[in-house]
């Protein structure tokens, strides 16, 4: 079998999206174990290394124009010149748009959020995602979603699709680097370097902007006002807004000393970092499938999870909630995760239960069975 995966959309999506990689990690998978081969579809901007796991003859290098012009092309020329050039057996497109072709199966992966409306900003959405996607979910063989919300929305959207969506938890691709928690003496070793030895919140900032931030660091100050603790809390990664405008307001912070805020540099690529944590706040990024929530899982680190977001379906019971911007609720969670020795314990087993349940096993055997919905017979 012969399937041509469009990956110009994940190129856009630059190289931390977790998507991108679960996508192509997918596909090698297939490759492997079911002897599917691939063509890699790439516009004319791709360099070698940008998309990990593709490269050689199997990358099909084309040029694209800019805009939603040149969008429109890919999708009505492009793509369906390819596909019947190399006689595909199938087409995967990875925007959630199809191409106008016949003849030729299309299998759809939805953007992490299928919703435009929802967290619909920057680049997981094109100009022409919104307008063709009734078309789009009308013409694609078999449709690839993240979540139950997306399925519901999608059926919705569309009626009549709804047997051909399935909910594929991609979150099961974590950092190589989690093995499982840190032994005691390594964490003193992490506190030590990074917070003058005292235990730490993590909050990873990434999707973050200038307001949450703010929001944050109130909440914060709720708890060290009524806790009197010596817990600090450590910010990693970029925000999106003015870093000058976040730092300001940190030098007048009546708990600066025990904040700290490392941007970039060993501490945002020291997985031992989110190991050694107190609890992990993963309250901003609306691009991530779920992979900062298994690793903390995995490392025996409790979770503090944004209220309504991705990360709320997959934890279940096994993660604090609140909301980013409900200053209130977000501090009654730190205390309580702070307070409850035995709760934040119970937290902690029900993470390592669930986390077994993401495996690299089932999210293959839900992509193939999509596959062997559209092509038959197979092996």
């Amino acid at each position: 079998m012969l399937i041509l995966l469009d990956c110009r959309p994940l190129q856009y999506a630059g190289p931390g999206s977790e998507r991108s990689r679960f996508i192509l990690a997918a596909a090698a998978a297939l490759a492997r174990d079911k002897a599917v081969e691939w063509l890699y579809v790439v516009d004319h901007t791709f360099r070698p290394g940008m998309l990990d796991g593709i490269s050689g003859d199997s990358v099909l290098v084309r040029r694209s124009l800019p805009g939603s012009f040149g969008w429109r092309w890919w999708y009505d020329r492009q793509i369906p010149r390819l596909a019947r050039q190399y006689h595909a057996d199938m087409v995967m497109l990875t925007g959630g748009i199809t191409a106008k072709l016949s003849g030729i199966p299309q299998c759809l992966w939805m953007p992490e959020r299928a919703n435009p409306g929802e967290n619909g900003t920057g680049r997981l959405y094109p100009a022409i995602y919104r307008a063709r996607l009734a078309a789009a979910l009308q013409r694609a063989a078999v449709i690839f979603c993240f979540t139950g919300r997306d399925r519901d929305w999608l059926a919705g959207y569309r009626p009549g699709v709804e047997n051909k969506i399935l909910v594929l938890p991609a979150a099961m691709e974590e950092d190589a680097g989690v093995k499982g928690p840190l032994a005691d003496s390594e964490k003193e070793e992490i506190k030590m370097k990074y917070v003058r030895g005292k235990e730490y919140f993590l909050a990873e900032l990434a999707g973050a902007g200038e307001e949450d931030v703010i929001n944050l660091l109130k909440a914060f100050s709720l708890f060290k006002k009524r806790q009197q603790s010596n817990m600090q809390l450590l910010l990693t990664g970029e925000v999106n807004g003015s870093v000058g405008v976040i730092r300001q307001r940190l030098e007048t912070y009546k708990y600066r000393e025990d904040v700290h805020w490392q941007e970039d540099g060993p501490v945002a690529e020291d997985g031992r970092v989110r190991r050694a944590a107190y609890a992990a706040l993963l309250l901003f990024d609306s691009h991530t499938l779920g992979a900062p929530l298994l690793n903390a899982w995995a490392a025996g680190v409790p979770v503090i999870a944004a209220d309504g977001s991705l990360l709320q379906e997959i934890a279940g019971d096994a993660a604090l909630l609140a909301g980013a911007a409900d200053t209130a609720s977000l501090a009654a969670q730190l205390m309580r995760i702070y307070k409850d020795e035995n709760g934040r314990m119970d937290l902690i087993r029900r993470g390592l239960d669930r986390h077994g349940a993401y495996s690299h096993e089932g999210s293959l055997g839900i992509l193939w069975e999509g596959i062997g919905k559209v092509f038959r017979p197979m092996n």
